[in-house]
């Protein structure tokens, strides 16, 4: 009887039950937001507090790179000297990498890296609570890849470290093409995504797709989904923006979708879309982020990351941190923790307006994320 009061979208009872259905959810929308207010809090203050080391390292071991892409200035650092695999070993000795569990390679592109084996190496070695390697790879040295994966797949397991591949990939054809700034990108790119995918436990432990934003892409991005789909391959998008480490503010006014408003509403209606199919917080976070240009996600960089250039120095952050000191010419504990004031001033001047390393939402974010789901209820 009640179960077909329920139903009867036009009756005093299901309007009860809605009414009741929302209350409940709101409530318990407020109660999460508050618990990732709470954590958030206390592991900053825990941070402040203890000098809680860092857990994450990004970590580009080259300038060295074989494309011009649009949104990347490293062709400017492309001269700079790179440390070598023994001086990685010495400077990750110091025990301020005590406690990292991942680190991300990247460069320029590490595969140019005629020894890259040996950098891995060093990373396994002297990280001891080390679970993952994320490598990010313009795909197109696609037999030197492949190779080079057996031998890293190898070494990663005597570790029991995890392996995992990520490939840029921002457009389909000539798109791809003119974006990463090579006429052969796209080839060699989805030939060695292909090559992966066909024995992906030969090669790593998982493999995804890393798309950068643009106003010159975002009209095509939807050709990068229905790839993805047929590929069944994770892609994972971020929004280009003003990047210290590889030295791109001079091309800003060309690649942003902040400086095109017919390019940042095809990307607010693309994200928008994205959060609507399936309800992610990521999706809906990078959205908030293109509407409000403001920034509702946490990042891990605040307090428990730090970067390493090529060139041996520390960063707190990749995106808009200074180089705080010469990590293999100086203690790097000591470089980390004695530049506090530094890191406050960087996190009230940048952190809210940064568009890298957005895969959840703040607390205000999250009620925001919430009260957009009401209305689908």
């Amino acid at each position: 009887m009640w179960k077909e009061k329920i139903k009867n979208k036009n009756g005093v009872v299901y309007k009860i039950y809605k009414c009741l259905k929302k209350i409940f959810y709101i409530l318990k929308m407020y109660l999460k937001a508050f618990k990732r207010f709470l954590s958030l809090t206390i592991k900053s203050l825990l941070s402040n507090l203890f000098h809680n080391k860092p857990v994450e390292l990004q970590l580009p071991i080259t300038y060295k790179c074989n494309f011009d892409c649009v949104m990347c200035g490293m062709k400017t650092l492309i001269k700079n000297r790179d440390f070598t695999s023994q001086e990685l070993a010495a400077i990750l000795e110091n025990k301020l990498f005590s406690n990292i569990k991942s680190v991300g390679v990247n460069g320029g592109e590490p595969f140019l890296k005629k020894d890259l084996e040996n950098y891995i190496d060093v990373i396994c070695k002297k990280l001891p609570s080390l679970e993952n390697i994320y490598i990010i790879t313009n795909g197109f040295l696609t037999n030197i890849i492949l190779d080079k994966l057996c031998i890293l797949k190898k070494i990663c397991s005597q570790y029991n470290v995890l392996l995992n591949i990520s490939v840029s990939v921002d457009g389909i054809g000539e798109i791809q093409n003119m974006h990463r700034g090579n006429s052969l990108s796209s080839k060699m790119t989805f030939a060695t995504i292909d090559n992966i995918l066909s024995d992906k436990d030969k090669y790593c432990d998982s493999l995804n797709c890393i798309c950068t934003i643009t106003k010159q892409n975002i009209e095509y991005i939807n050709e990068v989904e229905a790839w993805a789909i047929e590929k069944k391959v994770l892609v994972n998008y971020n929004i280009a923006t003003i990047h210290k480490r590889i030295n791109n503010d001079y091309k800003y006014d060309d690649f942003s979708i902040f400086t095109d408003e017919h390019a940042r509403l095809l990307a607010e209606e693309f994200f928008y879309a994205k959060f609507r199919e399936t309800k992610s917080e990521k999706y809906y976070a990078i959205y908030l982020y293109i509407r409000d240009k403001k920034r509702y996600a946490p990042c891990i960089y605040r307090n428990r990351g730090v970067t390493l250039t090529p060139n041996n120095e520390l960063l707190y952050c990749a995106t808009f941190s200074k180089e705080i000191g010469n990590a293999l010419e100086n203690d790097a504990y000591e470089l980390y923790f004695k530049n506090k004031e530094y890191k406050k001033v960087l996190k009230k001047e940048y952190c809210s307006n940064c568009s890298h390393y957005i895969y959840g939402l703040s607390p205000i974010g999250y009620i925001k994320y919430c009260k957009e789901l009401l209305k689908f209820i």
